[in-house]
């Protein structure tokens, strides 16, 4: 069984990579697999990387997009002015994947740790 990647062919049972070379024996094995009618799995993209950080200003906006700001600011507005997590909230220029502070703040909203990598992969794609 094979599996295509970007710009060659996986061999699935020996997870072995075989570049699309002519004079590769590999290769020509997997030719001639397809010549017989067979057809490999199709090529899977990596997911895309998780950003360390993103800005103030792209963390607000996926925020607002996925509803969550009216809880979020409910909370901060029960915290005291010396709070660590308020000032961090009222201050931060950049969010921190690995931040604490963010980390308790997604705990209180319920969401996984799946859902915040999301949330920061969305993030990274929003330009003010």
């Amino acid at each position: 069984m094979y599996r295509l990647l970007l710009n060659s062919v996986l061999l699935v049972e020996r997870e072995m990579e075989i570049p699309f070379v002519s004079g590769n024996t590999d290769y020509q094995q997997y030719l001639a697999w397809l010549a017989e009618g067979n057809t490999p799995d199709p090529y899977i993209a990596p997911p895309p990387p998780i950003p360390a950080t993103v800005t103030r200003f792209q963390a607000l906006a996926v925020l607002a997009a996925g509803g969550y700001l009216p809880t979020i600011r409910t909370y901060i507005a029960t915290l005291g002015e010396d709070d660590i997590t308020r000032l961090a909230w009222e201050n931060a220029t950049d969010w921190e994947r690995s931040s604490p502070t963010l980390n308790a703040l997604a705990t209180m909203l319920g969401l996984t740790d799946t859902q915040v990598d999301d949330l920061f992969i969305a993030a990274s794609n929003i330009s003010a």
